[in-house]
């Protein structure tokens, strides 16, 4: 089984990053048998989708650029879990986020190779009520529209997703209330995970 996460942030090794690394060691904690994988945005080009309809006939993108490659990397090794995890940008998520997920529509677009796949989000705000339970539901749409599994964080916390705040004190690992939203992220990645092979195995 394979968790990969998607750091939208156009900033290298800032805290999206570092909370998403935060998540998937905890869920390899949970599960020693998941490989995880990490793929940053940052510094890429990744342009916007322009609608030109080449992927209706190709299972690949005709725009040159970072995302096409990204897109043949998924292709090869399509994970059991995506983990999507931005910055909150004017209320929303970033612009380099949504230009990922718009061209993810290759995927839709050829057997719906994403259905059934585990989405989950995480948002990292400014504030504290900075947005990212919107930008969060942001990212859910897009993964129902493939019909991926959507879910949220698990027990005792049961929300969105993870749900972080870039300024606290002493940096995010002293922020209790964001970081149990992560670990509960993580243990309902692995219970999914979890029902998910027990049909399987049945």
């Amino acid at each position: 089984m394979k968790v990969t996460a998607i750091s939208a942030s156009p900033r290298k090794d800032q805290m999206t990053h570092s909370v998403l690394k935060k998540i998937l060691n905890k869920v390899q904690l949970l599960n020693s048998e998941v490989t995880t994988e990490l793929i940053t945005l940052a510094q890429k080009k990744i342009s916007p989708c322009n609608a030109c309809g080449y992927c209706n006939s190709n299972y690949s993108c005709n725009i040159d650029d970072d995302m096409s490659l990204l897109i043949e990397s998924l292709k090869n090794e399509i994970p059991d879990v995506i983990i999507f995890g931005t910055p909150v940008y004017m209320g929303s998520m970033t612009a380099q986020a949504k230009a990922f997920l718009d061209r993810t529509v290759v995927f839709r677009r050829n057997n719906f190779a994403l259905k059934n796949i585990i989405g989950c989000a995480v948002a990292v705000g400014g504030s504290r009520n900075g947005g990212q339970e919107i930008t969060i539901q942001s990212v859910h749409a897009a993964m129902l529209i493939h019909g991926m599994i959507v879910i949220g964080d698990s027990s005792p916390t049961a929300h969105f997703g993870g749900t972080g705040w870039a300024k606290v004190s002493g940096g995010y690992q002293n922020d209790a209330e964001a970081n149990a939203t992560y670990d509960s992220l993580a243990e309902r990645i692995t219970e999914t995970l979890n029902l998910i092979k027990a049909t399987s195995d049945n």
